[in-house]
């Protein structure tokens, strides 16, 4: 599959299984455009919770994790409530997030 298509199956898988209020972002090296043809894809999901919990990973990773089987492609999804995700706001990772982060659902 080519890197669009792959882009559009996680964005349509997301779309069908996230909650309302949820983002879903791509970064790494498929975000900055570095990516070489094994690079993984890495998924950065907030939700709009106090907490998550196991069936938070069931219900929102897991269908991508899956995906990527499908697809042929290595699916990485983090979860973060957006909370906890703004405490991070002082790190690289944040902020390499934010900055080459490509939003795939909100």
């Amino acid at each position: 599959m080519q890197k669009n298509e792959i882009i559009h199956s996680i964005r349509e898988t997301a779309r069908q299984v996230m909650p309302s209020g949820s983002r879903v972002i791509l970064f790494g090296s498929q975000a900055r455009g570095d990516a070489h043809h094994e690079s993984d894809w890495d998924i950065l999901i907030l939700l709009d919770k106090s907490r998550i919990y196991n069936e938070d990973f069931d219900r929102v990773a897991y269908p991508l994790v899956e995906l990527g089987w499908k697809i042929g492609a290595d699916i990485n999804p983090l979860i973060y409530t957006y909370t906890d995700w703004q405490r991070r706001s002082f790190t690289l990772f944040y902020k390499n997030v934010e900055q080459e982060g490509i939003e795939l659902c909100h």
